[in-house]
């Protein structure tokens, strides 16, 4: 065949083939275009939805957290309290158990007749002990059993009078002690 066409004209036809070709590009870049514009806007507006139903729910909890703060306080302030009182329960001197405790370390033939005790008694004043004993063996045996005690931290002996006994315990004894509060 032969090809009678001019050289413009073929150029022309060539240039109209790549002017269409080119336009279908454009046309699937624009689709393109519009489909990523609507991912995108949907996308969007999920976020949007989402974020505000979170906020609403952040909201709520301050609310609920505020009421918590307060009962949160109220018990930290209670428990100050217990700790206060539970020191100052620590601190108190229970002076029946005192007692029980000297009286287990009286050894047999000693009675307690005298003793005055004061919560200055356990702040490092001495306190005065009166006893009576059988015999002055008891006399030692009192002195060593309250030395080795953990109730004392010193204890000194006065003195023991022969003439000023009791009946059954003719040995009158003067002891001079300060009382541990660690030994309680």
């Amino acid at each position: 065949m032969i090809n009678l066409l001019s050289d413009e004209r073929k150029d022309d036809i060539r240039a109209a083939r790549a002017n269409v070709i080119i336009l279908r590009y454009m046309a699937i870049i624009l689709l393109a275009l519009i489909f990523i514009s609507g991912a995108l806007y949907v996308s969007y507006s999920l976020l949007q939805v989402t974020m505000k139903s979170n906020k609403e729910i952040i909201a709520s909890n301050d609310v609920k957290a505020d009421i918590y703060s307060e009962t949160r306080q109220e018990v930290d302030t209670l428990s100050a309290k217990l700790n206060d009182a539970k020191t100052i329960l620590n601190q108190e001197v229970r002076y029946s158990q005192v007692l029980v405790q000297i009286g287990q370390l009286m050894p047999a033939g000693t009675v307690l007749d005298e003793m005055t005790l004061t919560t200055a008694s356990f702040n490092g004043a001495p306190v005065e002990l009166t006893a009576y004993a059988k015999s002055t063996t008891e006399v030692s045996a009192l002195q060593s059993q309250f030395q080795s005690s953990p109730l004392f931290s010193q204890v000194t002996l006065k003195g023991t009078d022969t003439s000023n006994g009791i009946t059954g315990y003719p040995v009158k004894i003067s002891l001079t002690v300060i009382m541990n509060r660690t030994g309680v």
